[in-house]
């Protein structure tokens, strides 16, 4: 009973939040964050220490799409240069509070103390290098360079010691340094700058400053800073070419770094992941990769335990990664990633670039801002030839052009303007959210099923008209095609193995004209058997397609098959294998959609698994996350081989999905992703869009569905998808199938831990049958 009081509170400040939470929301808020959380012991030790609550997340702006760098805190836009410096200074106070913590000031430098190099091993840093080319400490000086080693003192006493080493070319200089930079671009005339600088071994300084709350990435930039003190002093050094660069999480350092130590005057931050250039809202589980809440429970000394108050509150946190971006501006840029970069998922990365580049256009350096994205996953390193020719680009050593490249084109107002698409909204009578379903004195089944072809007609509408006669408009081949089955069962990028994978065997299957999957089923499957089978549909993943990294809990792939069932999992159209199918899909099918294309790949999937001879072709389920979610109630509505759905964070009512909410609007679906462009038709009318998700899920009436809505989810208004399923019912009535419509509300966010993944397989094996 508590325990819904609580959440029932939850959902009252949700719906408005005008309302303060008081001292005692807070630390019940808190109590259950703890119980929801895996424990991590540095945060709850923090707790204990400090005493601090979650903040009033009702007193900070909902924005669940990137914040925007060119708007303040308290809503004011910026409109002079005056405004952005006023508006960059909010900004660092702010990623210091939530993120990365508090600094001391930055002392002297005391002393510089040589150290010879022939009797003292040159310590050099780590920028993150990995296989396939990433700068690091990797690669031998060129001949004729010199090497130059020194201890920098400074601090309370000059007790902290520094060791920096440098490489540098033969000659008098002055010479580009870059920061990171592996000791062999000396021979391309710059200036190799190294010294202890991973965040997982930062410099023991913490004991110097306890009254800062800093996490490592905060530490490894103050550090940073003194070494810039360092170069300035030498006349080698060319000061107008200091860059700095990182991989991975020292990615996210070096970006971090270069936004508060201007004098770094080009930074080129290497597959940062959440927490540099790649926002925590496009990652978080819902994106199938790093969140808050992996990444302050694996790494908590990356950043402010104050962080993690936010896992699953993401759309409430005031600095993100295109923040940070922003903050380098106008100075030059450069964003890597890899094609298929499970840490750096290319959409969320080139959401933070077009975001930040407004203040770039703003500042008039637009060039500044550059991407640099290439073959492979993580693993594929940053090329250090393409780094280095775009920081001679920079500092005015070559008279070469840079050009970015992009994965994802689309744009509403070009659709727009290519289809000229329009509606007549005098056609489309309003509705409320939750409207009776049953209006219009629908007393018995026939009458719905009337009703239903109606809704089914507005359902196709929406999802467009496939081009019968495309242009011959070839697709970008992939450059990643990821053996599924590997990742999913086997050590993958994060080194796992599941226990159930022993248990577990799969085969690949291909159907609808080459789309490519994974048929899993349970290796002691008898010969001859008919199993009931799910059709795994996921979420915004994508790099990976339809599978996960960064998780403890079971993939759903594992935990169904482990209950018996056998599972078809492809990638969706536009992510993982399929990403690149995305630049040419308007250009094939103007008036079709991205989420039309995803009906038709899963009924042909349909169609694939009513021949295959381990599949019961009378029990074939949907099993939907986000958007996949979405996607299974749309094509069970128009398709009855479905014989049952379970959508986990599927949806929110469109009628009711306003920009006043908070969650994103309907923009989401048409303009920040090309899901479902007609949709952006009814912005600012959404009381008129033609049918919405109680009747979606009524028209899959009588058969089973499962939802599962979080009461903290950021996507969604609660209260909203309540009342569409508490609506929907009525019709399940009719039929006499009200038990076969079921919604689990946990107090959570928008994530998929096993818990939730226990209950719907119980439901399912109780009302799927």
């Amino acid at each position: 009973m508590k325990a819904r009081i609580i959440s029932f509170l939850l959902l009252i400040l949700a719906c408005n939040p005008g309302r303060a939470m008081t001292h005692e929301e807070r630390k019940a808020y808190l109590d259950k964050l703890l119980q929801a959380l895996p424990q991590v012991a540095s945060f709850n030790q923090w707790l204990q220490r400090s005493g601090e609550l979650p903040p009033d997340f009702d007193a900070l702006p909902k924005n669940n799409g990137l914040p925007d760098p060119l708007t303040f805190l308290d809503g004011r836009p910026v409109k002079t240069a005056d405004d952005w410096k006023v508006r960059r200074a909010e900004i660092i106070k702010l990623l210091e509070k939530y993120e990365i913590g508090t600094m001391p000031p930055k002392p002297k430098l005391d002393s510089i103390n040589p150290v010879d190099p022939s009797t003292t091993p040159a310590t050099t840093g780590s920028a993150g290098a990995v296989p396939g080319g990433g700068f690091g400490a990797g690669g031998a000086p060129p001949a004729g360079s010199v090497t130059k080693i020194v201890d920098l003192k400074y601090g309370p006493g000059s007790q902290i010691t520094t060791r920096v080493t440098l490489i540098m070319p033969a000659g008098s200089g002055p010479f580009p340094v870059l920061i990171g930079g592996s000791p062999s671009i000396a021979s391309r005339g710059y200036i190799s700058c190294q010294f202890p600088s991973s965040v997982d071994a930062p410099p023991d300084i913490g004991k110097f400053y306890p009254e800062c709350d800093w996490g490592s990435m905060a530490k490894i930039a103050w550090t940073t800073e003194m070494v810039v003190d360092y170069l300035y002093t030498l006349p080698e050094v060319d000061k107008r070419c200091i860059a700095l660069t990182g991989y991975s999480r020292n990615g996210k350092r070096a970006l971090i770094t270069a936004a508060l130590e201007e004098r770094i005057t080009a930074v080129i931050p290497g597959s940062t992941g959440v927490g540099g250039v790649m926002a925590w809202r496009d990652g978080s589980e819902r994106g199938f990769g790093e969140s808050i809440e992996s990444t302050t429970r694996t790494y908590p000394l990356w950043f402010t335990p104050r962080l993690r108050f936010f896992s699953g509150r993401e759309d409430r946190l005031p600095v993100d990664g295109d923040l940070v971006v922003a903050l380098v501006a106008p100075r030059p840029c450069l964003i890597k990633w890899g094609d298929n970069d499970e840490v750096s998922q290319p959409w969320a990365m080139e959401h933070s670039y077009r975001s930040a580049l407004r203040v770039y256009e703003f500042l008039g350096k637009p060039q500044a801002l550059s991407t640099l994205h290439t073959p492979g996953t993580h693993a594929s390193g940053l090329n250090q030839n393409l780094a280095l020719d775009w920081l001679d680009i920079q500092f005015g050593r070559s008279d070469k052009k840079w050009v970015n490249q992009f994965t994802f084109t689309y744009n509403y107002a070009d659709w727009l303007k290519a289809t000229r698409e329009t509606i007549d909204l005098a056609k489309y009578p309003p509705h409320k959210v939750g409207e009776d379903s049953l209006a219009g004195g629908i007393t018995t089944t026939a009458q719905w099923e009337a009703r239903a072809a109606e809704v089914r007609k507005s359902v196709n509408w929406m999802l467009g008209e496939k081009n019968p006669n495309p242009p011959a408009v070839p697709l970008t081949s992939s450059t990643f095609d990821p053996e599924h089955f590997a990742i999913t069962l086997h050590p993958g990028s994060c080194g796992w193995l599941q226990p159930q994978a022993r248990q577990t065997a799969s085969r690949r299957v291909t159907f609808a004209n080459g789309v490519k999957g994974d048929l899993y089923y349970p290796a002691n499957t008898a010969a001859g058997a008919k199993l009931p089978t799910v059709i795994w549909l996921h979420g915004y993943s994508y790099s990976l397609g339809y599978m996960w990294v960064y998780r403890s809990d079971l993939h759903p792939i594992l935990a169904l098959v482990q209950a018996g069932y056998a599972v078809l999992a492809f990638d969706q159209t536009g992510f993982g294998t399929r990403m690149n199918e995305s630049a040419a899909r308007y250009q094939v099918n103007p008036h079709w959609s991205q989420l039309g294309q995803m009906v038709e790949d899963t009924r042909a999937a349909i169609d694939y698994l009513q021949k295959d001879a381990l599949v019961d072709p009378g029990k074939i389920y949907l099993y939907g996350y986000s958007m996949g979610g979405m996607l299974a109630l749309h094509t069970a509505a128009l398709d009855s081989r479905v014989k049952g759905v379970v959508s986990i964070c599927g949806f929110t009512p469109m009628r009711g999905d306003t920009v006043k909410k908070g969650a994103g609007g309907l923009a989401r679906y048409a303009k920040d992703r090309e899901l479902l462009p007609r949709a952006g038709l009814f912005i600012g009318y959404e009381t008129k869009v033609p049918y919405d998700y109680d009747e979606l899920i009524a028209a899959i009436a009588p058969r089973p569905v499962y939802i599962v809505q979080p009461t903290l989810d950021r996507d969604a208004n609660p209260a909203d998808v309540h009342a569409a399923v508490d609506q929907a019912a009525k019709v399940f009535a009719l039929y006499g199938a009200r038990d076969k419509l079921a919604q689990d509300e946990p107090w959570d966010y928008n994530r998929l831990p096993n818990a939730v993944q226990d209950r719907a397989i119980t439901w399912m094996k109780e009302n799927m049958k």
